[in-house]
């Protein structure tokens, strides 16, 4: 079909599948001499009418459509669980990218979108997900596509660091935005106008809806679903995904204790070293992280590097008291302990680092 806005949208289920009811059509061996209750009668005409009416209903317009853009670089999940959310509400949903043609994700999968920009018809909501950004967030066309499109636009969502592709429209300025945890900073150095939150899952400006990384699409995606009909039918779409959705609070990436934790950018590491990062987790209160370094510099050398790095850090001030390498951060509203460790690797130009670092409880202030 043409470029109309019925032919890209394919079918539209208006509520969640489900299983065939048992009495959606007349028993075989029914007779009239079986008499049914009258509301029986009348369920049995409804239910024998279903099937027509999806298929009218499969070959009709959606009431609420959904452009989603793809590029190369694309993450997955930033994309995909917003378009399940979408399409589970009975929504409308097409892929679209700068030219049509099959773009590469940031995992390798190959993707081909229904429509070019040129052929793409008209949207109630705009998603615009993240991924490995490359080019695309200085791609002009790409931006002024979102531009144009965002004008017309009921609601326009970004996902993870498909926020910083949205603010490079000059669409955020002056507004409180979110992404992805490790570009929250990155977010808030490049778009000073932008008020960066990072203790949010999403963010509502009203039409611009942010996301922060990865899994919070699903929220944002169902926020929206939220706006448009209702928070009863997003959480029956939840429900319907299996998902646990809390729209009033729940796991924040953001939140994380690595937040504090130093970004060692001053180290001048040595040109041979090769890393690898075994395991990195923790909670609001603390955090572990292993690292596995291979090089011909000592684990003392590179420790020394660490500590010189650190000490020139005016966040973090060395505990000389301290029998192993410790830091406590300077800000006094963070009291938060920091220790580097090493540790025998497998080989003699192989060790292991461990940083651990440890919020500590700070005692409320009393009331007079």
């Amino acid at each position: 079909m043409g470029c109309d806005g019925f032919g890209f949208w394919g079918p539209v289920i208006a509520t969640p599948p489900t299983e065939p009811p048992m009495l959606a059509t007349t028993p075989s061996c029914w007779t009239p001499s079986m008499r049914l209750h009258p509301l029986l009668n009348v369920l049995l005409l409804l239910l024998a009418a279903m099937p027509l009416h999806a298929a009218q209903l499969s070959e009709s317009k959606p009431e609420v459509r959904v452009g989603i853009v793809l590029f190369d670089g694309v993450q997955i999940i930033d994309f995909a669980g917003p378009y399940e959310v979408f399409g589970t509400a009975g929504f409308g949903v097409i892929t679209i990218s700068h030219d049509g043609k099959p773009v590469t994700t940031a995992m390798g999968l190959n993707v081909t979108p229904d429509a070019a920009f040129a052929d793409a018809p008209a949207f109630d909501v705009l998603l615009v997900p993240g991924g490995d950004l490359g080019k695309a967030k200085v791609d002009a066309k790409l931006l002024d596509f979102i531009r144009s499109r965002s004008a017309t636009a009921k609601n326009v969502l970004s996902v993870c660091t498909g926020a910083e592709i949205l603010a490079n429209t000059g669409l955020l300025d002056g507004r409180r935005a979110t992404t992805f945890h490790n570009a929250l900073d990155r977010l808030a150095t490049e778009h000073p106008a932008i008020e960066v939150v990072g203790d949010q899952r999403w963010v509502d400006n009203g039409k611009l809806i942010t996301t922060a990384g990865l899994s919070t699409g699903l929220d944002g995606a169902l926020h929206v679903v939220s706006r448009l009909r209702g928070q009863d039918k997003a959480r029956s779409v939840a429900l319907h995904m299996e998902y646990d959705w809390r729209p009033d609070h729940g796991f924040v990436r953001g939140r994380m204790a690595d937040r504090l934790m130093p970004s060692l950018r001053g180290v001048k590491w040595p040109q041979d070293i090769a890393v690898e990062q075994p395991y990195s987790l923790g909670d609001e209160r603390q955090w572990r992280m292993r690292v596995t370094m291979r090089t011909a510099t000592s684990s003392e050398g590179i420790m020394n590097l660490i500590a010189n790095d650190l000490d020139n850090d005016s966040q973090w001030r060395r505990d000389r008291s301290a029998t192993a390498l410790v830091w406590r951060h300077a800000d006094i509203a963070k009291p938060t302990r920091l220790s580097v460790t090493s540790h025998p690797g497998a080989s003699a130009q192989e060790f292991e680092l461990e940083l651990e670092l440890q919020r500590e409880a700070v005692d409320p202030p009393r009331l007079r």
